[in-house]
């Protein structure tokens, strides 16, 4: 039988609900352990500083297109007034 309010069965809810609930259980298994929170703060610092990097390169790599844009543009405006 199917629940017509949310369209999902009551036993696939509660699959679903089983599976989250072990989820978070498990995270907090993990987070409960001092050791584990300093290692994945760790990892997630290492992460920060890595998308921070690949953050910088492609701002980088944008001013310096839009700068050959602009050269682009002022060359194509020399070359029609060169014409008229």
């Amino acid at each position: 039988m199917v629940n017509k309010n949310s369209g999902m069965s009551p036993v696939a809810a509660g699959v679903v609900g089983a599976v989250v609930g072990a989820a978070v259980g498990a995270g907090a298994v993990v987070l409960s352990d001092e050791k584990n929170r300093k290692k994945i703060e760790k990892k997630f610092n290492e992460y920060k500083k890595d998308g921070q990097k690949i953050i910088s390169d492609v701002r980088g790599k944008m001013e310096d297109m839009a700068s050959q844009g602009e050269k682009k543009v002022e060359e194509a405006k020399k070359a029609v007034k060169a014409k008229l």
